[in-house]
């Protein structure tokens, strides 16, 4: 493949981003016309480089850090809005499922049985009140880590 131009262009643009001409450097760029034509372009793309540098002013980094704290905040909100939003959907399944058993099972009996049936603490009795206090303690982690996270930050 035969190659146009002139063999010292390398050469010229090397010394146009250095800046050390030889004066046998210079005279050649003066009588070439493919060297003058590469040494003008490439001053006129370190030009344009130049003047686009110059409108990039990345953000300030105190910016970037309040703007991810911000951002981290919100997504904590979001899951912390999601979290909430199933305890309370739980929460009203299992009152609804503790009326119907209360209900359905207890309104028929009389004083003396219930009573006796709460005295006796029966299996399904103790497995509810379980699943209740594990609900209220699984709705409150969430809140209560927040809490303590607040204190150990100031």
């Amino acid at each position: 493949m035969k190659h146009m131009g002139c063999e010292h262009e390398n050469a010229v643009i090397r010394a146009l981003h250095s800046g050390e001409w030889t004066s046998e450097l210079r005279q050649h760029v003066a009588g070439c016309p493919d060297c003058s034509q590469a040494m003008q372009l490439a001053e006129a793309l370190r030009a344009g480089a130049t003047r686009a540098e110059s409108r990039f002013n990345p953000p300030d980094a105190y910016w970037i850090l309040q703007r991810s704290r911000r951002m981290a905040r919100e997504i904590a909100v979001s899951r912390m809005g999601r979290l909430m939003a199933a305890m309370r959907t739980l929460a009203a399944v299992y009152a609804v499922a503790a009326a119907g058993w209360l209900l359905r099972g207890y309104a028929t009996l009389q004083y003396r049985e219930v009573a006796s049936s709460l005295h006796g603490a029966s299996g399904f009795a103790m497995l509810a009140a379980t699943v209740a206090a594990v609900c209220i303690v699984v709705g409150l982690l969430p809140i209560l880590r927040q809490r303590v996270q607040r204190r150990s930050s100031r």
